[in-house]
């Protein structure tokens, strides 16, 4: 039996690797496996970076940045030998950096995901693709935009944080200074959700602390900086995947006119999941936590969908199932770990390996291959 293991990162826990590797441990401890292919993905969220740097090479360069609530965190991207920098938007401005602190959604932004795009084109990076997943904030990219020398301003003319309470005042935006930076480069983003950025808040509002009445800053804040975008920001409420990153993918097209796809499509072509699911009997796919979103843009609703395209039987691995089992795909399965949610402390421990083992080894148990014991 030929086994293709495609997992994604888990937030706050395991990298893609590591989640792949215990799976296949536990797979081949079986004795019914003959053989297992593992191919860390990414949808463009938690982990994006350590699956470029598998796929594509190059250099991680590390430098200091502002994590969401302004506070210095060490963050780095890839340099690739083409001038491609690869940034990852969790790494600076990412929802795991303040889990240990009181959620500040009108404070938090992504200065520090501007802050690395800046230094990476000091570098020499011609070419700049961000993954625009995980973040913990709601400002239009905004925070990244100011860091590359966007300003924005009130009526009277006032120079404005970029922290999402202030947006709501914003009334004009002046690119010119981040143009001049980014002259000869090209900018696109790689989104981790379909979500459009009007539906942004009501889709992930509850993880990012926001409650009814930050959403109603939030909201007006959005429509003022779109609105002060003109022309460029006219449409981007209703454009899919837009809403990624809190509107980062939004804010870094309306300035940069950056294209924004698919980051778990991206992914996929350069990993060539489409012939290995083509080659394998059984898919395993694994993220932290699966519910009905997991089926816009996320990895596991990607592979499941391309394995199921190909007449192939998938099981997902999840930290957590928010899916009651019956209302998954004929021939789509899940496996539950059964552990409490992974922090930075304890995301790659003997138990969380021996429970990722466990669950492999459930995968063939659970209906999907009847006959491999």
């Amino acid at each position: 039996m030929r086994v293709l293991v495609a997992p994604n990162a888990f937030r706050g826990g395991p990298g893609a690797r590591w989640v792949g590797e215990a799976l296949t441990s536990g797979l081949m401890r079986s004795g019914v496996v003959g053989s297992v292919v593992t191919t860390p993905l990414s949808d463009g969220g938690d982990g994006a970076l350590d699956v470029a740097a598998e796929l594509l090479g190059g250099t991680r360069v590390r430098t200091m940045a502002e994590d969401p609530l302004g506070a210095p965190v060490a963050a780095e991207y890839l340099l690739a030998d083409d001038g491609t920098a690869f940034v990852e938007t969790a790494q600076a401005s990412g929802l795991r950096l303040v889990a240990a602190r009181p959620r500040q959604p009108l404070v938090a932004n992504t200065r520090g995901t501007g802050q690395l795009i800046a230094h990476a084109v000091r570098r020499g990076a011609t070419r700049v693709v961000v993954t625009a997943g995980g973040t913990a904030s709601v400002d239009v990219g905004a925070g990244a935009l100011a860091a590359m020398g966007v300003r924005f301003h009130d009526a009277s003319g006032r120079l404005l944080t970029p922290a999402p309470r202030d947006l709501v005042h914003v009334r004009r935006v002046d690119t010119g200074p981040a143009l001049d930076l980014l002259r000869d480069v090209r900018v696109e983003v790689l989104s981790d959700v379909s979500t459009p950025l009007r539906h942004n808040i009501e889709r992930f509002g509850a993880q990012k602390g926001i409650t009814p009445s930050d959403a109603a800053v939030l909201r007006r804040g959005l429509d003022a900086v779109l609105a002060a975008f003109g022309r460029a920001g006219e449409t981007l409420g209703a454009k899919p995947f837009f809403g990624a990153g809190g509107g980062l993918a939004a804010g870094l097209h309306a300035v940069f006119d950056a294209p924004v796809n698919h980051g778990g499509e991206y992914f996929a072509s350069l990993a060539g999941l489409a012939g290995q699911i083509e080659r394998a009997d059984l898919v395993l796919t694994a993220e932290g936590r699966f519910d009905r979103g997991s089926w816009e843009g996320k990895i596991p609703g990607l592979v499941a969908t391309m394995a199921m395209a190909r007449g192939k039987r998938v099981v997902i691995i999840a930290g957590e199932l928010a899916v009651p089992p019956g209302d998954l795909p004929e021939g789509v399965h899940c496996v539950e770990l059964g552990l409490e949610p992974p922090t930075p402390a304890n995301a790659e421990t003997a138990e969380r390996w021996h429970a990722f083992e466990r669950a492999a080894q459930s995968a063939l148990d659970c209906g999907v291959m009847p006959h491999a014991r």
